[in-house]
C-alpha cells in the first residue's frame, strides 16, 4: 500500500490546525480548484490547490456530511474542462 503524502495543515505561528473556510472551483481551463483555510487563532489565510492535498486526507478537515458532495463536485469540475 502506498504511503499517503503528508500535507501540513498547521499554522506555523499558532501551531493549531487550519480550518476549512471555503472551496473555489476554477471555471477556466486551468483546473486549479482551491481549498481556502483559516487559522482559528490568528485568522491567517492559507490557500492551496485541491490536487496538493491527497483526497485521503480531505476527511481531516471536510465535515463528514459534506465530503461525498465535495468529491462529486470536484470530479464534475475535473471533467468539465
Amino acid at each position: 500500500m502506498a504511503e499517503i503524502p503528508q500535507y501540513n495543515l498547521d499554522c506555523q505561528k499558532c501551531h493549531v490546525q487550519y480550518k476549512l473556510d471555503d472551496v473555489a472551483f476554477d471555471k477556466t481551463c486551468q483546473n486549479k480548484h482551491i481549498f481556502l483555510f483559516i487559522c482559528p487563532e490568528c485568522g491567517d489565510y492559507k490557500a492551496t490547490a485541491m490536487a496538493n492535498v491527497p483526497q485521503e486526507l480531505w476527511q481531516k478537515f471536510v465535515p463528514a456530511d459534506e465530503l461525498d458532495d465535495l468529491f462529486q463536485k470536484y470530479a464534475e469540475a475535473m471533467k468539465s474542462h
